[in-house]
């Protein structure tokens, strides 16, 4: 079953693939562990902290709004 993080987790790795970027250089900028960023793009975080959310964001060049569409 698809969740609202799965979504999420979708468009931060297509964010980071567009950038380039690895998962650790996205866990890097963020500061959170590669472990988590892997996760959270898998949808297994079941509920990501808004705080967490917004800095993966930021680090991407999008803002909060464009992870929830």
């Amino acid at each position: 079953m698809k969740t609202r993080s799965d979504g999420i987790g979708q468009r931060i790795r297509k964010k980071r693939l567009d950038l380039g970027w690895s998962q650790e250089r996205l866990a890097k900028a963020s500061g959170y562990s590669r472990i988590y960023v892997l996760k959270l793009e898998n949808g297994q975080v079941e509920s990501p902290g808004i705080k967490a959310l917004d800095k993966m964001a930021r680090c991407l060049g999008m803002n909060l709004e464009e992870l929830w569409k």
